[in-house]
């Protein structure tokens, strides 16, 4: 089920920045590779091409996990 991006994660995706996408190969082992990101409301947008490996594997295993790069970190405001 879809959930809502908090208000730091919209602030922090609306910025350009990079993120690592992560995707399982057809072995079960990760790939994880940068990309850029943004949002059309509560949807994560990854940008990549229609025939990359991310695609592909996105396609045919839905599964992924994403995290900001640290460079996207280092731009938002820290927290005491």
């Amino acid at each position: 089920m879809p959930q809502s991006l908090s208000p730091e994660i919209r602030q922090l995706v609306d910025r350009p920045n990079f993120a690592h996408l992560a995707t399982l190969m057809p072995d079960g082992s990760p790939q994880s590779v940068p990309v850029w990101v943004g949002r059309e409301g509560d949807r994560l947008l990854v940008c990549t091409g229609e025939g990359s490996l991310k695609a592909r594997n996105t396609r045919r295993d839905p599964r992924v996990a994403s995290s900001p790069s640290p460079s996207a970190l280092r731009r938002g405001e820290s927290r005491s």
